[in-house]
């Protein structure tokens, strides 16, 4: 009888040891803060050498699979703790003993803590490295409305130029030859011909991966997913073709160390515009107006839709066509997911949290105002 009552002592005493790996989740954030301290450190070291040197060789491992091994993962480990809830609640009930249920939540902290601190250190640090801007040499000043339409103005003749270049399907909507398959072999040459002005976006890593459950995906309004861990850009592929390529280029950025939201969209906009086919070329295009056009009805709707009017038949289905989609995924878990992304996105290091994807046209206005220099005579 003693026997049955050291062993329950010391499966209590295992599951106090198990609640000390959350020690790794502020062990996780006093790192980050540490390296946010000398971003030019973190720059020089982590983001250009250590990072690249861990995460190659793992996207490239994780690549040789056609599906996404985080995907697949996550949903082994929320079955399996869905069976062990409910197992644990059961015996708890039927023992009269909460230590069942105790039992289990010290199993989940252990993978939650050891999940989150890898999640950190393998990629989470790149949030502390230093600006794109910065990197490319750019200067991200204060622009007036005139010129932020000036833009819009720019991108809308360009997107419309490119939409006479595509393909379209039956109903006059813009497609991919091929879908998600042949985007995801061809995304590599965005890359390759943008880093010849960016060397920083140099890399060779695995491809991107579908997701499997992309419907239930596009329930959350979360198109992309970068898996640090994994290495792995996870794309919802049940999206508007026009959508597809811009958003691999914007994981593929993730998985190139660039952490920030607005950053990964300018890149997505860059590498997409460097890439020699049109479907890239188009998805950028129209990345980069949505955002733009988007700041300027925030500060003057009366211009924003002036220069709508300017938008060409085609330009106008595929838009009326992604609203069409996306319509039928506006309920409470487009919330709960909104809500989620923004917590993690401000713990991350984003302190506007979803709201830093607004931010992307600052970088396009200073390429903007670049190119207009260049070209003047």
């Amino acid at each position: 009888m003693s026997f049955f009552t050291d062993l329950g002592a010391e499966k209590k005493k295992l599951a106090k040891r198990r609640f000390l790996y959350l020690l790794l989740i502020p062990a996780a954030f006093l790192l980050k803060w540490l390296m946010s301290l000398s971003p030019d450190f973190t720059e020089k070291y982590y983001s250009r050498k250590i990072y690249p040197f861990i995460m190659q060789p793992i996207s490239r491992f994780t690549g040789i699979f056609p599906f996404s091994v985080a995907e697949i993962s996550v949903i082994i480990l929320v079955i399996y703790f869905i069976g062990q809830l409910v197992s644990s609640v059961r015996k708890s009930i039927s023992h009269k003993k909460w230590f069942f249920f105790i039992d289990f939540l010290s199993k989940a902290s252990i993978v939650v803590s050891i999940l989150f601190f890898l999640q950190t250190i393998m990629w989470g640090i790149n949030y502390e490295r230093i600006t794109f801007a910065d990197n490319a040499g750019i200067v991200v000043e204060k622009y007036s409305v005139d010129e932020l339409e000036e833009l819009c103005t720019e991108l809308i003749m360009n997107a419309n130029a490119l939409r006479e270049k595509v393909r379209e399907d039956n109903n006059g909507i813009m497609r991919v030859d091929g879908g998600f398959r042949s985007l995801a072999k061809r995304a590599h040459l965005g890359y390759e011909a943008a880093q010849k002005k960016y060397p920083f976006l140099s890399g060779i890593y695995g491809r991107p991966k579908p997701v499997i459950l992309s419907k239930l995906m596009s329930y959350s309004n979360i198109i992309g997913m970068y898996t640090g861990i994994t290495g792995e850009a996870n794309i919802d592929t049940d999206i508007p073709d026009m959508e597809l390529p811009s958003t691999i280029m914007h994981e593929l950025a993730h998985q190139r160390g660039f952490a920030h939201e607005d950053e990964a969209n300018f890149i997505a906009y860059i590498t997409c515009m460097s890439h020699p086919d049109i479907d890239f070329q188009y998805s950028g295009a129209v990345l980069a107006l949505e955002y733009s056009m988007n700041a300027l009805y925030r500060i003057d709707s009366e211009r924003y839709f002036r220069l709508m009017e300017n938008y060409s038949p085609g330009l106008m289905d595929d838009l009326r066509n992604q609203q069409k989609y996306w319509s039928q995924y506006q309920g409470i878990m487009k919330k709960v997911a909104n809500t989620i992304n923004d917590t993690y996105l401000k713990i991350s290091g984003e302190k506007d949290g979803v709201q830093s994807y607004g931010r992307m046209v600052d970088l396009l206005l200073a390429e903007f105002k670049i190119n207009q220099s260049i070209n003047q005579p």
